[in-house]
């Protein structure tokens, strides 16, 4: 802990020495104006707990795998800290800071892909970056989110609130990040030991989504997932080597023209529960007609 501090501690004196000498950088939010032509596009999602201590271990981490984006959970940023202090510039960063010691959610992405800013939920640590291919219909919606132990399902219904409803949402989403929910059901049972658990696997289940991380992410339990939308477009999902206590999760999925112009639909299970009173129903329904 006290190792973690002094980091901290000379993070921000680092910080404040480069706004003396006039050199403030501010949040990328530019659009480039070149496009990546790849078939896919490859995620790195990694819990830092503190960027700024593990910077060297995230970018060895990123010349490993070449991902085209990275989401950073508890980078323990705040906002007099410049990007240039620890992210490279052939990255658009987009943070959403705490404003206090530790949390913190960040995306970047690779400067040849068009980006923008789409929201900011600035009540708990949720951002949103569009994704655009060299197609305007090859279009992906990021979700960075970390979500601390103390916080309760409020987290989950903001998060709802931005991305369940298609007409403000695009078909095509990944959402991904440190829930810290370890008992949560990813197969579709929609009840859990607790209010948030049952919450978060119904606006799973209920919007489309998959959750595609199989393996535990910290000891025996899954923490960090990717929830895509849709399934279809999964190429692979697997976990790497950790920068903190936690291991990376390096997603591929589909973003050739071949699947952005296959006529693609988005389709939502509907979860047991629902089917079995859906049965109930038509079964009265089927019995007070033959009477």
């Amino acid at each position: 802990m006290e190792t973690e501090e002094n980091a901290e501690k000379k993070m921000m004196e680092n910080a404040s020495k480069k706004r003396k000498g006039g050199a403030r950088d501010e949040i990328q939010t530019t659009v480039p104006t070149h496009k990546n032509e790849s078939k896919s596009l490859v995620l790195l999602q990694v819990n830092c707990r503190s960027i700024y201590k593990r910077a060297l271990e995230l970018w060895d981490l990123v010349d490993t795998y070449n991902p085209d984006i990275i989401i950073g959970t508890e980078s323990w940023l705040r906002e007099q800290i410049g990007n240039t202090e620890i992210l490279r510039a052939d990255f658009t960063t987009f943070r959403r800071d705490r404003h206090a010691r530790s949390g913190g959610v960040f995306i970047c992405v690779k400067n040849n892909i068009a980006c923008s800013e789409l929201w900011v939920d600035y009540e708990f640590e949720i951002i949103a970056v569009e994704i655009k291919g060299s197609d305007p219909k090859c279009t992906w919606e990021i979700v960075g989110i970390y979500r601390a132990p103390i916080e309760d399902k409020r987290v989950i219904e903001n998060l709802a609130a931005r991305t369940d409803f298609l007409e403000n949402s695009m078909n095509r989403s990944i959402i991904g990040g440190h829930l810290n929910l370890p008992q949560v059901d990813w197969k579709g049972i929609a009840e859990g030991t607790s209010v948030t658990e049952a919450f978060i696997n119904r606006f799973v289940w209920d919007n489309g989504y998959t959750q595609v991380v199989g393996k535990s992410t910290l000891g025996d339990s899954l923490l960090d997932v990717y929830l895509v939308r849709p399934e279809t477009a999964l190429i692979s999902c697997g976990t790497v080597q950790e920068i903190s206590d936690h291991c990376g999760v390096l997603l591929d999925v589909e973003w050739a023209e071949k699947f952005c112009d296959s006529g693609e639909t988005t389709s939502f299970r509907i979860p047991q529960n629902i089917c079995v009173r859906a049965m109930k129903v038509s079964s009265r329904l089927i019995t007070n007609m033959g009477k």
